[in-house]
């Protein structure tokens, strides 16, 4: 069916006339029309009544002109061109984007961004310091080989009683001079490398207090081994599981310096303090259990 035979544009017909017209003479029912086309019914009543302001966008309208009119017999492009030509509907353009300057009042101010910058800075430094060991507490002070020995005050202070010939008392009060002669007994390393080995998974850090500098700080495998170094003097251990080291000081095991969940920190690593930390133990484990006999002199 050609356009002009239902009243093409020329004949004075709107849109919506000329697409009813065009349905009734192909014996079609708006349902059919919506079945073919797959165009909502509402939008083809829409189209037929000439209501376009119940029509969605102008791209979506014609489109639905187009299959309307293909649908009963029209020229599509045709019925769309006189669509256009009577509509009031106009193509969405979207508006252009306006460059306006930023209003400096919503800026921040010269100095919020310069106290931001501090506080950054500062807060770089503080993690830098925290990490080198600048907030570790003070290690403790290391205690004396008369309190190691586990002596009382005044045992320590007391001289060594120098009981009659014939009468030597096994038990004897270990003192400092005693622990002292103890330390320089043959076969016992004062002085040398130290060397730490893991016997299991282990996590350290060997620092020094004075200067806030970390020498190693990270996990020792099984096996692994890690020489102390001699500068700077004063080295410090910090670790969780202290019985999981294996000690040497010149080369020569000396005994575990805790049990293997100990946690220690600001151990000194100095061969001679290590050497001092263990000498008075060996010292006591000799010295046999039992009652402390009485010393006595002859004449008296």
């Amino acid at each position: 069916m050609e356009l002009v035979d239902s009243g093409g544009p020329g004949s004075g017909k709107r849109t919506g006339a000329m697409l009813a017209a065009a349905r009734t003479a192909a014996g079609l029912e708006l349902t059919d029309v919506a079945r073919e086309t797959r165009v909502p019914l509402r939008h083809l009543k829409a189209l037929e009544a000439d209501r376009h302001d119940d029509l969605p966008a102008l791209p979506y309208a014609i489109g639905f002109v187009k299959a309307f009119a293909r649908s009963v017999g029209l020229d599509g492009e045709t019925v769309a061109a006189h669509f256009r030509s009577e509509t009031s509907k106009s193509p969405h353009v979207p508006a252009p984007l306006t460059l306006e300057p930023l209003d400096e009042r919503r800026l921040p101010s010269r100095g919020l961004v310069f106290a931001s910058i501090g506080i950054v800075v500062a807060i770089i430094a503080a993690l830098s310091a925290w990490g080198s060991g600048a907030f570790d507490p003070a290690p403790p002070a290391a205690p004396t080989l008369a309190a190691t020995a586990g002596a009382e005050p005044a045992e320590a202070a007391a001289p060594l009683a120098v009981p009659a010939a014939g009468s030597v008392d096994p038990a004897a009060t270990v003192t400092p001079a005693a622990v002292a002669t103890a330390a320089t007994t043959p076969g016992v390393v004062a002085a040398g490398p130290v060397v730490l080995t893991a016997k299991e998974e282990v996590w350290v850090k060997i620092y020094d207090n004075a200067t806030r500098t970390t020498a190693k700080i990270g996990v020792l495998q099984a096996g692994e081994s890690y020489a102390v170094p001699a500068s700077p003097p004063g080295l410090l251990l910090w670790t969780g599981k202290v019985g999981a080291l294996a000690v040497t000081v010149g080369g020569k095991p000396i005994p575990p310096l805790g049990g293997p969940v100990d946690t220690v920190r600001g151990l000194s690593l100095a061969p001679a303090d290590l050497v001092a930390r263990s000498q008075p133990a060996a010292g006591m484990a000799a010295a046999p259990a039992g009652p402390k006999p009485i010393a006595t002199v002859p004449g008296a």
